[in-house]
């Protein structure tokens, strides 16, 4: 409630610079380059370093807006805390429920990567890898952010690290007849490609999710939102185009374990087992990320009323919000166990391109209203918010109308459960105040949230 803000639970700072890009470095290589770059490569073949680049250059343009609005609203939730603070009703909803529907789709093909890489490894079958990922990851996130922090951290310099090596030892390998037909699709591929790309940027939203927990926002948050992006556009070109020239593209888009084939190429099976075994390690990092920020947005939205109360339960000694995280790694597991990394892929691609619109429309409002200019502002805004929300309308009709429909349709079962939500709130405050006029007053006060509350005038969350 509006009133009651400061009783709210909270979540303590203490995730610095280097956790904070830890967390959206670990959220986003694992199923970006150990997953993905072989659907990129069989979908525009050599020319997959460019898509690459391109799908940068348009993440650049949504992650700039999104570094401002994480600076004013450096909350638990992302995306979902922007929005809540600026639109009305019920928009915040809406948002929460996209964003967190995004990761829960996206989740399947990043736990199916692991298991599919622990598979070439151990032979383990994948589905039960997968699961076993994410009970491993739901357990270290019940311990807390800093235990979750501290793991994260030394999984993702090893990931970094292995595929530094990757690409040093590829490079002398690499053959220029592997690059020829360079548009073997034509540009079409290219721009089929791209959208997959960018799913493999998908991370940087992860830090603005975990804001709350940050120290220093401001400052920080900015800087690692843009660092993450910088350091995985790095790894992603240097690895695509060392892939692509040590091992023909169409195999590369027929593997399920495409890195652990391209170093099998010039490193034997050797090579191959540690490249599997350092992208189980990352993927696993991956999966720790997707339940941290899946169980803020939880979190978040049920602080707000706007889903269930005990969501917003958090452990007296771990300072975990353990019934968010729990709530989180179940569907995480439900998608691993029943959905395929391509109806995933898609459907979650949808839901996390469509999640960016909301946000996006509230830095215009924000903009438009003028006040107090946060620590970071985003360059040439008009032209920035312009460009991005093209980029988003190209990338939601190039879905194809299936996943548009099953996107659609989480949307609606969201609104549904909304309205439900909604209606037994209002009967609950009804029955307990005969005045009807106090009842609506006090329901609007449970469901609404804080809007229009910048960096300054917002409640100290520390």
């Amino acid at each position: 409630m509006v009133g009651d803000v400061e009783e709210q639970p909270v979540l303590p700072r203490q995730l610095r610079l280097r956790g904070a890009v830890a967390l959206g470095v670990g959220g986003t290589i694992g199923g970006g380059i150990f997953v993905l770059v072989g659907t990129a490569a069989g979908a525009t073949g050599p020319a997959t370093p460019i898509a690459f680049a391109l799908a940068f250059c348009c993440a650049l343009l949504i992650a700039l807006p999104y570094a401002e609005l994480s600076c004013r609203y450096p909350r638990a939730g992302g995306g979902y805390a922007f929005v809540s603070a600026v639109l009305p009703r019920p928009w915040p909803f809406v948002m929460g429920w996209v964003f967190w529907g995004s990761y829960v789709f996206m989740s399947g093909f990043i736990t199916l990567g692991f298991g599919g890489y622990l598979h070439a490894l151990t032979g383990v079958p994948t589905r039960v890898g997968a699961v076993g990922v994410i009970v491993a990851t739901t357990l270290l996130n019940l311990r807390g952010m800093r235990a979750s922090s501290a793991v994260q951290s030394a999984v993702v310099g090893l990931a970094v690290a292995t595929l530094a090596v990757f690409a040093g030892l590829g490079a002398t390998h690499v053959r220029a007849d592997r690059f020829t037909p360079f548009l073997p699709h034509g540009v079409s591929g290219i721009l089929a490609a791209s959208l997959l790309a960018f799913l493999s940027y998908a991370g940087f939203d992860m830090v603005a999710a975990a804001g709350e927990e940050v120290e220093s926002p401001e400052r920080t948050l900015p800087r690692a939102i843009i660092a993450t992006l910088l350091v995985v556009l790095g790894l992603y070109v240097a690895v695509a185009v060392v892939s692509i020239g040590v091992l023909p593209w169409q195999d590369l888009g027929a593997s399920s374990a495409p890195l652990s084939d391209a170093v099998a190429s010039f490193s034997g099976s050797a090579g191959r087992h540690l490249l599997a075994g350092a992208a189980a390690f990352t993927t696993g990092a991956t999966c720790n990320a997707v339940v941290v920020v899946m169980s803020r947005i939880a979190f978040a939205m049920s602080r707000d009323g706007l889903a269930p109360r005990a969501l917003s339960n958090v452990g007296a000694r771990t300072n975990a919000p353990w019934a968010a995280v729990l709530c989180s790694g179940g569907a995480v597991a439900a998608t691993a166990l029943t959905l395929s990394v391509k109806q995933t892929a898609g459907i979650g691609g949808f839901l996390y391109v469509l999640h960016f619109v909301l946000p996006l429309i509230t830095l215009i409002v924000l903009r438009r209203r003028g006040g107090t200019s946060p620590g970071f502002r985003t360059p040439a805004a008009p032209v920035v918010l312009t460009l991005a929300l093209a980029i988003c309308a190209v990338f939601l009709a190039s879905t194809g109308w299936r996943v548009t429909l099953a996107g659609v349709s989480w949307v609606a079962v969201g609104y549904v459960a909304y309205t439900t939500l909604t209606r037994r709130q209002r009967s609950q405050l009804l029955l307990a105040t005969p005045d009807s006029a106090t009842a609506d007053d006090r329901s609007d006060d449970l469901l609404n949230v804080p809007q229009g509350a910048g960096v300054d005038d917002a409640p100290d969350r520390r």
